[in-house]
């Protein structure tokens, strides 16, 4: 007869066993959580097949750089949800990646610290971040304020950024469909799919809510009316808008236009699967973050891929609005490795750890400099013979003077999902984190769309 362990039992046992083998390891061990696919593992996908993962590298250079020995322990996490429950139940962690609004709310509830002053000095060679983050970033993070009056600059160091928009078939979508958030209520028969989360879902449904004010907010500005800032003001309060009149219309109009039942060009809701789906010319629009985008444009015209199964895909951000979005490592309050961690963060931010990492993943990160602009050069800049160029200004991110040479069709393709222009990031906005009502409010409107 075998023996049965209880479940209790079995827990405490394996806890003091890692306690035990915890307590003879002389190695520390750096908790790193983060998504999954978000650092280059190395092996056939990266830059060079004879790569190890870059965490692991990151152990050889600390040692090389300090004389000791770290472990780390990459931990993937699937959402920003569960990524706090995992914090609020004890899970410990030195270094997490979540996006700006878990960031602000975690921020709020006294659960990071602040880098150490040292990780900003400039003066050091090693503090790769500080030295190459994006002049554009590092304004976005100083004005950005969390409950404490702190700005996320002392919170927050950026790893990757971007926007939302559409993605759409070239072939069969006209780019004027997707230049509004009325694409959801098309009647041309363009199968359309929305974001599987909350916080996304209602972004859409504010959109296409506000659309009408948004689009004169911004002939007011561009007539000199108003100021920018009260432009960017005012249009965060629109896309941030919480209230309960607000939150009941766009239940209504997400229950109207993004539903099978109702709309039946509404593919559905995802939050990955739809990748796929996309590339293999199955869904004509497609409400992406920019990164997955690239890799939808990427992946379905890929060569290797019989002709009559290529697709061209374009990337639009509605003239209205749309998202502005960040991930960023913050410490624990409670991170017990605090130099490894500041160092794992620098080391991200080498140039050639940069590289590797947008090469891997495909999103882009909040480090600028000459070598990840060469390497944005080498990857999007025309050829010397081509005809139908445009010229790309990225000074905002990189610089004065940083401009390249395009192909005009990378005006809406991967080069503007990876960098929009800097007119186009005047309309983008970061959503703010819920406050309790309106979550648990959110998270109930969003119930009875899906369920509808």
């Amino acid at each position: 007869m075998k023996k049965i362990v209880s479940a209790v039992l079995a827990a405490s046992m394996i806890s003091a066993s890692f306690a035990a083998l915890t307590a003879c390891s002389k190695t520390p061990v750096l908790r790193v959580g983060s998504w999954a696919d978000y650092i280059d593992e190395g092996g056939k996908n990266s830059i060079d097949s004879s790569n190890k993962s870059l965490y692991e590298d990151f152990e050889d250079w600390y040692h090389e750089q300090t004389g000791k020995k770290i472990k780390v322990e990459y931990i993937p996490i699937d959402t920003n949800e569960l990524m706090y429950s995992s914090v609020g139940r004890g899970d410990k962690y030195d270094l997490l990646c979540p996006s700006e609004y878990m960031i602000m709310k975690m921020a709020a509830e006294g659960l990071l610290q602040k880098f150490p002053e040292s990780f900003y000095d400039t003066a050091l060679e090693t503090n790769y971040y500080v030295n190459n983050v994006s002049p554009y970033i590092e304004k976005i993070f100083k004005e950005g304020k969390t409950s404490d009056n702190a700005s996320w600059w002392n919170y927050a160091a950026g790893y990757m950024w971007g926007t939302t928009g559409f993605t759409f078939n070239y072939d069969k979508v006209d780019s004027e469909v997707v230049k509004s958030w009325t694409a959801y209520t098309n009647k041309g028969g363009f199968s359309i799919s929305a974001k599987d989360n909350v916080r996304d879902a209602y972004f859409e449904g504010l959109g296409l809510y506000y659309e009408a004010e948004l689009l004169a907010l911004k002939q007011l500005f561009e007539m000199g009316t108003i100021t920018e800032e009260a432009y960017k003001q005012e249009l965060a309060e629109m896309m941030n808008d919480t209230s309960v009149e607000t939150m009941n219309a766009v239940e209504n109009l997400l229950k109207k236009n993004m539903n099978k039942k109702a709309n039946r060009n509404f593919w559905g809701f995802e939050t990955d699967t739809a990748k796929e789906e996309v590339a293999a010319g199955n869904i004509d629009i497609s409400y992406q973050w920019s990164g997955d985008a690239v890799t939808i444009m990427d992946e379905a015209e890929d060569e290797e891929k019989p002709i009559d199964d290529r697709y061209r895909y374009d990337y639009c951000i509605p003239d209205s609005a749309s998202n502005l979005w960040f991930d960023g490592w913050v410490l624990m309050k409670d991170a017990e490795e605090v130099e490894a961690a500041t160092m794992f963060v620098n080391f991200l931010s080498m140039p050639e750890n940069v590289i590797r990492n947008m090469y891997y993943i495909g999103y882009t990160s909040c480090i600028a400099g000459e070598e990840v602009f060469d390497y944005v050069q080498d990857t999007y800049g025309a050829e010397k013979d081509a005809a139908d160029t445009a010229e790309y200004d990225l000074s905002y991110f990189f610089g004065d003077g940083y401009k390249l040479t395009a192909d005009k069709e990378q005006l809406t393709r991967q080069l503007f999902a990876q960098y929009p222009d800097e007119e186009t990031l005047k309309r983008c906005v970061v959503m703010q984190y819920f406050d309790n009502d309106a979550n648990t409010r959110a998270y109930k409107m969003y119930n009875n769309v899906t369920a509808s």
